[in-house]
């Protein structure tokens, strides 16, 4: 769309200053013709005139004589300033043509520096080159969101690009193959996802995609090294792995549910270690506070960075997966109703928890969720993979 629009607008300015110019030659040309008819006119009339003095008397023809000086002098006086007039166009002719140059090659300029600009690195990953076009791609998604483009907000785009490479560094050295009637069942998938949003009916996936600053390709390259990565952890994981994973987090499939207050100190903007010292003295000083008999809510309310420091830092409900981050998750769902925590540290800041109540889970078998323990273990594999190949890069921000 951006090009679109840069070309459209080269285009209108190569065309106004085309006709710029023809304008000021046409300016030229009937100029050009009303002084040389007139000079005509004037040599025409000189000459009636002269031919009339041999004919007439004197007195007569002096006045004839005076009136056809008057006439030629009136006339030479008109083409003069019919040239200056002509002199005048011409230059006011160059000067518009000159600035149309002008603010044609500003924006030829302004499209080389855009140009140069998306395709500027912000990070390499094992030396290859994250660019500024896909990070700004992402930020994007925030805006026509409406959220605020925050540096936390940037950090974690950042950190999802690298991601992003390590994994597609990690796929291709594997010697796993994937089907393209695979690839293109995934995608038929996600487009019946997509279109179900009310926004997205009967809109084709290229549209979809293209507003998100996507396209189809790109999302079958996506989807290709996904089941690649999928096929290479399945490998590395046993039927019986499954079942002891379902066995020790039954909470985490039965609809099981926790309702929960928390207090946070954020650290996300934080760069330096004293920082980040001073907000665990602070959320050091808030436990004390509450031991000491202070409201977990008040509590909440003066020192809490979370939005829902306006309710006594009450989040609602949340299961044991996908809803919550994993540290915060798991404290709370150890917890007994009415319990506090100690200082909790997630990716957010530090958290102090207050369990207010509890939705005990549903009896389940292993083959009824047998779909969603696949989908958790691969997470948790994916998310221990991406440790391990971040733990050994070479990651450089440069943004």
């Amino acid at each position: 769309m951006y090009k679109m629009i840069v070309l459209s607008v080269m285009l209108f300015l190569f065309v106004m200053q085309t006709d710029i110019s023809l304008f000021a030659t046409e300016n030229a040309e009937v100029k050009a013709v009303a002084k040389s008819e007139a000079k005509v006119s004037a040599n025409t009339s000189k000459a009636k005139s002269e031919e009339s003095a041999k004919v007439l008397p004197t007195s007569v023809n002096s006045q004839i004589t005076d009136s056809v000086t008057q006439s030629a002098a009136s006339t030479e006086k008109e083409v003069a300033i019919e040239k200056s007039n002509v002199v005048a166009a011409e230059a006011e002719a160059k000067e518009s043509a000159s600035d149309v140059a002008e603010k044609k090659v500003k924006v030829e300029e302004s499209v080389a520096t855009v140009a140069k600009t998306e395709n500027s690195v912000i990070a390499t990953v094992n030396g290859e080159e994250i660019l500024r076009k896909d990070f700004d791609r992402r930020l994007n998604i925030f805006r026509r969101m409406n959220q605020e483009v925050t540096t936390t907000i940037k950090m974690q785009v950042v950190n999802q690009l690298t991601k992003k490479v390590l994994l597609k560094q990690f796929v291709s050295k594997q010697e796993v193959t994937v089907n393209d009637e695979d690839v293109q069942a995934e995608i038929e998938k996600i487009k019946f996802f997509l279109q179900n949003n009310p926004s997205n009916k009967d809109k084709p996936l290229e549209e979809i995609l293209g507003a998100q600053g996507s396209s189809v390709s790109e999302l079958e390259g996506e989807v290709s090294r996904a089941l690649a990565l999928s096929k290479y952890l399945e490998n590395s994981i046993t039927d019986a792995d499954k079942r002891s994973y379902f066995d020790a987090n039954r909470d985490a499939f039965n609809g099981a549910k926790v309702k929960a207050s928390h207090v946070l100190i954020d650290t996300r903007n934080m760069k330096t270690d004293a920082e980040k010292q001073e907000a665990k003295k602070m959320i050091d000083i808030v436990k004390m506070e509450i031991d000491k008999g202070a409201d977990f809510a008040e509590m909440a309310k003066k020192y809490s960075n979370c939005p829902s420091a306006e309710n006594g830092g009450d989040i609602g409900f949340f299961q044991r997966k996908g809803s919550i981050v994993e540290e915060f998750a798991q404290v709370a769902f150890a917890m007994k109703v009415g319990e506090i925590s100690g200082p909790v540290k997630t990716q957010f800041g530090y958290h102090i928890i207050k369990v207010t109540e509890k939705e005990e889970g549903k009896d389940v078998r292993y083959a009824d969720v047998a779909d969603m323990v696949d989908f958790v273990i691969m997470q948790i594999k994916t998310e221990s993979l991406l440790k391990e190949l971040q733990d050994k890069a070479e990651i450089k921000v440069t943004l």
